[in-house]
């Protein structure tokens, strides 16, 4: 064989070894990315599973603050002591049947006013935030809260924009 011979000849054994590494390299990647796919999948399968009960749990929870404040309205003796038992202001269903109250007084929710703060509510929650400038997290703190309690009753003004801050966790 000549030498050009040879030359041409591992050229093209060269180029066939880099063609194919090349496919293998792209599968590989395909592979990698159907397998992170799959993963993130399965964490929002879980996601939504934990947020589910989650919401199972609060309403729950609101039912028996429901049951317990029935209870407490039953007119029992009352015993003749200097003690008395203030109920907890700003009970969670309460104020998150305020939050939902609110929100769909400010068009942003359209659920059952239940005291749940579910997946509805949550989203309704961050809408508001991102209209008015706040960080989007889905927590009603303190910022989120001075906002919009001012939709609390359907009558109310409109409250004016705060601007850019975000809610306290």
């Amino acid at each position: 064989m000549s030498r050009n011979n040879l030359i041409g000849l591992s050229i093209i054994v060269l180029a066939a070894f880099s063609i194919s590494g090349c496919g293998t390299s792209q599968k590989k990647v395909q592979s990698e990315v159907t397998g992170i796919k799959t993963r993130v999948e399965t964490l929002e399968s879980r996601v939504e599973g934990v947020e589910s009960k989650q919401a199972d749990v609060e309403r729950m929870t609101a039912e028996q603050a429901q049951a317990l404040d029935d209870l407490k309205s039953v007119n029992m003796p009352q015993p003749n002591t200097n003690i008395s038992i203030k109920p907890r202001e700003g009970a969670r269903a309460g104020r998150m049947k305020d939050i939902q109250q609110a929100l769909k007084n400010a068009g942003y929710y359209d659920g059952m006013i239940d005291g749940v703060k579910g997946k509805v509510t949550k989203r309704a929650i961050k809408d508001f935030q991102k209209s008015n400038g706040l960080k989007a997290d889905g927590v009603v703190g303190r910022k989120t809260w001075n906002l919009l309690s001012g939709y609390l009753s359907a009558a109310s003004a409109v409250p004016a924009y705060q601007g850019g801050d975000e809610a306290v966790k």
